[in-house]
């Protein structure tokens, strides 16, 4: 696995600035489906079943920081293409 640095951020939000691909289970009809680590929901292609995870705590909810790594989202987000 390579490891990616963001010099100019906590290492809380890497999986918010480079989100990865994640496998999970339709509950409904058993396929492995793909998720990205930044969402909390997909739909099956197999059933059609909306299927939801819990995405845990972020640091964003509670960091005295919090406000500059959004703002760093935020302008990652709009260079993006």
């Amino acid at each position: 696995m390579v490891r990616i640095s963001f010099p100019d951020t906590c290492p809380g939000i890497v999986k918010l600035l480079r989100p990865t691909p994640e496998s999970i289970i339709c509950p409904k009809c058993k396929r492995t489906l793909e998720i990205w680590s930044d969402e909390e929901e997909t739909v099956c292609d197999g059933c059609g079943a909306k299927v939801s995870r819990e995405m845990g705590t972020l640091c964003l909810e509670y960091c005295d920081y919090a406000d500059k790594c959004r703002e760093i989202i935020r302008q990652r987000a709009a260079r993006s293409p």
